[in-house]
């Protein structure tokens, strides 16, 4: 038979659990307010006393935010520069490669695809890897 009993809650957490609980709490509450309103400066650093926490320590999150949002911005470019240049490598081989078949004999489309191909394989090892310093870089800091 099961047991349906209910169990109590909780009465210990761990520093991170903690902090889960109250950044769900807060969303809960703020999005049980009106939905398009946003906060000053001041209004966060009120419910941050209101919490007991410092004003420094605000200021620090601000900061981590602040960093992850240009790091994003970085990603995002990256990539796109990437895409940019897997997209023109695919039609500029794409067009010597046609080239090459209605050329008559001979087959050489495969040494330009081969040295670009490889140039394509670095930036994307560079891309990947720059990624990977910062998002490693940013979960030290935390």
């Amino acid at each position: 038979m099961a047991d349906t009993r209910q169990k109590a809650p909780p009465t210990h957490f761990t520093e991170r659990e903690a902090a889960e609980i109250i950044r769900e709490a807060s969303a809960h509450a703020l999005a049980s307010r009106e939905p398009a309103r946003t906060l000053t400066r001041e209004e966060v650093l009120a419910m941050a006393r209101e919490m007991g926490l410092s004003e420094a320590a605000v200021e620090v999150a601000l900061v981590s935010r602040a960093q992850k949002e240009q790091n994003q911005r970085k990603d995002r470019k990256e990539l796109l520069g990437l895409a940019t240049h897997g997209l023109s490598y695919t039609i500029v081989i794409g067009g010597l490669t046609l080239i090459d078949l209605f050329s008559g004999p001979g087959w050489w489309v495969h040494w330009p695809a081969l040295g670009w191909g490889m140039g394509l394989a670095f930036h994307a090892m560079a891309t990947v890897m720059e990624m990977a310093k910062r998002e490693l870089k940013v979960e030290d800091d935390e």
